[in-house]
């Protein structure tokens, strides 16, 4: 039974076999009552009728006066009524007056056991008689004036008692058999029962997913918090306890309560559990969450809601990585189009054997790229923006722009992170709106400049194209979220996310007219941000 393996067998044959065993001591404690009590019984229905025949004048006057005649037919008719085995009146003497075989009349009475009736006492006594091992009942007679003058045996024999017994019996193995049917139909039930709580699993699986499930909570670099519909907390990993300063939970105190962990947030996060929520950022302990909610189902029921969150600072560490790979990838991209078409080119003049032409070609190519990044290199010191650039360069010239970064930008390096990040998606989407504003328009070749300068106390972006322009009034449409992607408007592209995060660092963004024909975007940021990004 041990070496089961599947959970729900397991279960039936442990409950079926707890049922037998129950069966079986009900079974025995039954049958050891119901022997008692069937012979408490037949005993007090012995004594009863032999105290009743000791009453009777017929008895006594035969005792006191030895007129035993008409007394054998008048007992056997009693015995026959009453269904006793046997009803012996004997003298005090002992010598049997009555007996149910008549040839055993004026005999002894044997058993031991009539001594104490004729000293003036009635009990109930089991011996062997002259017809075998019965249960008796025993009563003194006596006159008119108390004298004890002989007594009454009123008896069953052990076999009457035994047929008794067994048909008594049998009733209680009905109701044992019942009780161990009740007992394997419950077993079976619970079975599926469990087995459906447990969604199939069996406890080894149940067990090893525990540890797993522990293992990777504890792993994560996410907080995680599942919580019930009231707000307790079923479930917190090692890092939410780190996130959320809180101390390991010792054995016998109640678990802890959301609004203990964030008191300030706790009913907007218990509100409307069906939601999902993504992005949201709330303060605790000393610093800032970036926090998602998940509502927790269990049988397609909600029964909670399960909560992960990570710092502010690790989300956006991780956003400019994406951004730098994706910024690499990009210019890999745009370079390997860019030489492919120069390769090209390069075959084409040593096929026709214009070997000088191809160096010269290839000296073109090299200084003027070379120029390019020394020029950036030597003005630019933030590493990222001259990659940006350099990136953007390449896209410009895959599209046939000409793109320019004025000789005297200066910018030093700007250290923060988050800052960095921010720069990175103000000047990447400007410089992405000019692009595609030159490309459109076919009036004038297509060319775009970058000027950058943070001498004094701000940074100055100026991103001009040769486009077609805009007005006023088209630009505050272009910064609303409905022209935050593109919809084949020019300078549509994330000039509502630019203007977020230039209002997010206490900057300006300006609209002007390009000498290229086009329009002048101007970003104005102070080294310091004054206004804290929206939390």
């Amino acid at each position: 039974m041990w070496h089961i393996k599947r959970l729900e067998t397991r279960l039936i044959v442990w409950i079926t076999a707890l049922s037998l065993i129950q069966a079986l001591l009900f079974a025995l404690l039954g049958q050891h009552l119901l022997e008692k009590s069937v012979r408490e019984e037949v005993g007090k229905k012995a004594l009863a009728l032999a105290s009743s025949i000791a009453e009777l004048d017929e008895v006594q006057n035969a005792l006191a006066y030895g007129d035993t005649q008409g007394l054998q037919d008048f007992i056997e008719k009693l015995r026959r009524s009453t269904g006793a085995d046997f009803i012996v009146v004997g003298n005090t003497r002992r010598i049997r007056l009555t007996h149910p075989d008549p040839g055993r009349i004026g005999s002894l009475m044997v058993g031991g056991d009539s001594r104490e009736a004729l000293d003036g006492r009635s009990y109930i006594s089991e011996a062997k008689g002259s017809l075998g091992y019965s249960l008796r009942g025993k009563v003194p007679v006596r006159d008119a004036q108390g004298k004890v003058v002989g007594l009454v045996s009123v008896g069953f024999l052990a076999t009457s008692v035994n047929s008794l017994i067994s048909a008594k019996l049998a009733t209680l193995v009905a109701a044992v058999a019942g009780l161990l049917v009740l007992g394997v139909l419950a077993s079976l039930w619970i079975a599926r029962r469990v087995k459906g709580a447990l969604y199939g699993l069996q406890p080894e699986e149940i067990g090893r997913l525990y540890a797993e499930q522990n293992a990777i909570l504890n792993t994560v670099r996410t907080g995680i918090l599942a919580l019930d519909n009231h707000g307790v907390v079923r479930k917190l990993n090692r890092r939410a306890k780190d996130l959320l300063g809180l101390p390991d939970r010792q054995p016998g105190q109640p678990r802890r309560h959301i609004q203990m962990l964030l008191p300030e947030q706790a009913e907007f996060l218990l509100k409307d559990p069906e939601l999902t929520l993504n992005g949201v950022e709330l303060f605790a302990n000393e610093r800032w969450l970036v926090l998602s909610r998940l509502p927790l189902k269990v049988k397609d029921q909600t029964d909670g809601v399960l909560i992960s969150f990570r710092p502010v600072d690790e989300i956006e560490e991780l956003s400019q990585q994406l951004a730098k790979v994706q910024a690499f990838s990009e210019l890999l991209r745009v370079q390997t189009h860019d030489y492919s078409n120069k390769l090209n080119t390069l075959g084409a003049l040593i096929q026709m054997g214009a070997y000088q032409k191809a160096v010269e070609f290839i000296g073109l190519e090299s200084q003027g790229y070379q120029e390019q990044v020394n020029q950036l290199i030597e003005h630019i010191q933030e590493p990222m923006v001259v990659g940006l650039l350099l990136g953007k360069y390449h896209k410009a010239r895959e599209l046939g722009v000409e793109m320019t970064v004025e000789p005297d930008s200066l910018m030093q390096a700007v250290g923060e992170a988050a800052l960095v990040e921010k720069l990175l998606s103000i000047l990447g989407n400007l410089i992405d709106n000019a692009i595609e504003a030159a490309v459109k328009t076919r009036a004038r070749p297509p060319r775009i400049s970058v000027m950058l300068d943070d001498v004094g106390n701000n940074i100055i972006f100026d991103v001009e194209d040769s486009g077609c322009g805009i007005s006023d009034d088209q630009f505050a449409s272009l910064c609303s979220p409905e022209y935050s992607s593109k919809d084949g408007r020019q300078h549509g592209v994330g000039l509502y996310l630019v203007q977020t995060y230039i209002q997010a660092l206490g900057g300006s963004l300006e609209l002007g007219q390009s000498i290229l024909g086009g329009a002048r975007f101007s970003v104005y940021l102070p080294k310091t941000p004054t206004q804290e990004e929206p939390r």
